[in-house]
């Protein structure tokens, strides 16, 4: 048990957080030929298909993207697709599946332009200066570079831009929607808006879970964890190892001894690991550091145009209720009279019609998203009052 716990944590707390771009890669290399799903899109198309690329307002970023067009149709919205976290290419591959193509290419077919773009260092989009500065922050101004390049074309409907935002990509919507008001509507999908705090909590506390750990142990985890990644916000590690100090100290002279047993506890360290260098392991990365202590709320109380927000129930990387909560009251708070909140059952991440939900499933199942969710999403931003 004790092996089995520490590749949890070593996976958990060091990885980026609801990433599968690392997994993928490895699984990918291993793999001796990658599947054909049945959603990936096949020719002939039915729309028109543009490669184009563009560089950010100083000329430090490149990026490649992919434009689809409806065919015959004068007036159509058009979406600029946000990736969830960890570099991955304009089609969303994971897996063998195409994730964000499959849902352009049943969008354009649908009425609708899709613009989906290389993240930093894929494809055809550069780095940058500053590579280990990147944050969400900084990725959000990657999306105002692609909307301001939407807007400088004479083929595209001013009025009708707007932004469809999965896992990460989820806050970095509104985040831009937040500074721009010509964003016509979001759509947010898995995103993690209770904060990147509860979210990597709730993503330890699931892979405690799973590996049969006490409750209590979970419970007694959570609580020690969740105090340690607020205070992320202090400016150094010294500072940040002397709170951690006392706040470790103090729970664990309030813990049972079968919990600290569980837990693999010993004078400065837990489950194998030395906790200041466990931490270290977050606080050192800035985007993750970033992510601990942004609050997506922020943003999403200035939002008033129309948003559809959906999550899987049986999302294990982004819990559906809490998350749909927190943009359902936000958007309130803003004085929003156009959204709508939608849990979708039998769905994951990914969206697809899973079992369990767990990201092991991702490879299993063909369906690269589920129809019904992409219809949802299609008829609402054809429908949507700009």
């Amino acid at each position: 048990m004790k092996q089995s716990l520490l590749v949890i944590f070593a996976t958990i707390l060091s990885a980026t957080t609801f990433s599968q771009d690392t997994k993928t890669q490895a699984q990918q290399a291993s793999a001796p030929k990658e599947k054909v799903r049945p959603q990936t899109p096949k020719p002939p198309y039915h729309y028109d298909i543009e490669e184009v690329e563009y560089d950010n307002a100083d000329k430090t970023v490149h990026y490649g993207a992919t434009l689809t067009k409806p065919r015959g149709v004068k007036s159509f919205p058009t979406v600029i697709i946000i990736t969830g976290s960890g570099a991955q290419d304009r089609d969303g591959t994971i897996l063998g599946h195409k994730l964000y193509w499959v849902l352009a290419d049943y969008l354009t077919n649908h009425g609708i332009a899709v613009l989906r773009v290389d993240d930093r260092g894929k494809g055809k989009s550069t780095l940058g200066n500053d590579p280990k500065e990147l944050t969400s922050q900084v990725f959000s101004t990657d999306v105002e570079t692609s909307f301001n390049y939407l807007l400088s074309r004479t083929d595209l409907d001013k009025k009708k831009i707007g932004l469809i935002g999965h896992s990460e990509g989820g806050i970095i919507a509104p985040m831009v929607a937040a500074r721009r008001k010509d964003i016509a509507f979001l759509v947010l999908w898995g995103a993690a808006s209770v904060g990147g705090s509860e979210i990597n909590t709730q993503q330890n506390v699931y892979a405690l879970k799973k590996a049969k750990i006490d409750s209590v142990a979970v419970e007694a985890f959570a609580q020690l964890h969740k105090k340690i990644l607020s205070q992320f916000t202090t400016t150094s590690k010294e500072e940040l190892d002397n709170k951690v100090t006392s706040i470790f100290t103090e729970w664990k002279a309030n813990q049972s001894k079968e919990t600290l047993t569980r837990l693999y506890v010993a004078e400065s360290g837990i489950v194998g690991q030395e906790v200041h260098k466990m931490y270290h392991s977050l606080y050192d990365l800035n985007w993750m550091r970033y992510f601990i202590c942004y609050d997506p709320a922020t943003d999403l109380r200035k939002v008033t145009c129309p948003v559809l927000a959906i999550n899987g129930m049986k999302d294990t990387q982004v819990d559906a209720t809490s998350n749909l909560a927190v943009i359902k009251t936000s958007l309130t708070q803003a004085g929003n009279k156009h959204f709508q909140i939608k849990a979708l059952p039998s769905l994951n991440h990914l969206l697809q019609t899973a079992d369990t939900g767990d990201a092991g499933e991702y490879e299993k199942i063909d369906e690269t998203i589920a129809p019904a969710a992409m219809e949802l999403i299609a008829k609402w931003i054809m429908d949507a009052k700009y």
